[in-house]
């Protein structure tokens, strides 16, 4: 026969075949107090603390493993803590304001009323540079030796000469300063033909006289030698020859860095 215990789990009974009627005699029974007949101790068996002991020994390695896996997975996440793309969209809306911002560093007013732009523009005075150059505020400019570019500063020395009849000379400028000759031209009236020069001092301006063949037309020299004055210079034309009786003849000295 099979006692069975209340409280115990079922298992498959066993049928003796004997001839005789197997029985199944149900004992409740309380606590267990002895096993096959033994009491005290049951040995063999682990204690409570061995099995926390054994058990957290365990989890200690699974712990540190799924620890290590869970670190892995947010490392490699796009956007783990979902604040990524808010942060990229607020940075780039940033940086279009910097960008588009008329004075972004607060020093672009500073400049434009402080300095010229490269294009140029008006400079208020009173402004004041070497020696006694000055442009004061209303745009007075004091400046005696004030040097402007050649091109800005060509005049032109002339003497009309009327009814020449033949070779004549005459002094008609004292240079200040120092300059340079670039021109000699010539322009007859009336007549049939004329050759004229110039010279600086004594020295004849233009290598070849010019002819004014064509009479009623400004006519230009050859290249100019001897170009350069000094100052207290003489400036001299003259007419070198006349045909035809003319009316008159002009010659021109056109001078730069006066």
């Amino acid at each position: 026969m099979r006692i069975q215990v209340t409280g115990e789990t079922l298992t498959d009974e066993i049928e003796v075949t004997t001839g005789q009627q197997a029985r199944t005699v149900m004992v409740s029974a309380g606590l267990v107090s002895s096993v096959n007949g033994q009491t005290g101790d049951v040995s063999g068996l682990a204690t409570t603390a061995e099995v926390s002991t054994i058990a957290a020994a365990v989890a200690g390695p699974v712990a540190d493993e799924a620890a290590d896996a869970a670190v892995t997975a947010h490392v490699e996440a796009v956007d783990p803590h979902g604040d990524r793309e808010a942060a990229a969209t607020d940075a780039a809306a940033k940086v279009e304001v910097h960008r588009t911002a008329t004075d972004p560093h607060g020093d672009r007013a500073y400049a434009n009323g402080t300095f010229l732009p490269k294009a140029g523009g008006t400079l208020t005075g009173p402004v004041n540079g070497p020696g006694s150059f000055a442009v004061a505020a209303d745009g007075g400019v004091t400046a005696p030796s004030l040097t402007l570019p050649a091109a800005e500063t060509t005049v032109s020395k002339s003497l009309v000469i009327t009814a020449p009849t033949g070779a004549v000379s005459y002094v008609v400028w004292r240079a200040p300063k120092a300059c340079t000759v670039t021109a000699v031209r010539g322009y007859r009236v009336g007549g049939t033909g004329a050759t004229i020069n110039a010279q600086r001092n004594a020295s004849d301006l233009l290598a070849t006289d010019l002819s004014l063949s064509t009479a009623g037309t400004w006519l230009s020299g050859p290249s100019v030698q001897n170009a350069t004055f000094a100052a207290g210079d003489s400036l001299t034309v003259a007419i070198r020859s006349v045909t035809g009786s003319p009316t008159a003849v002009t010659i021109q000295v056109d001078l730069q860095g006066v």
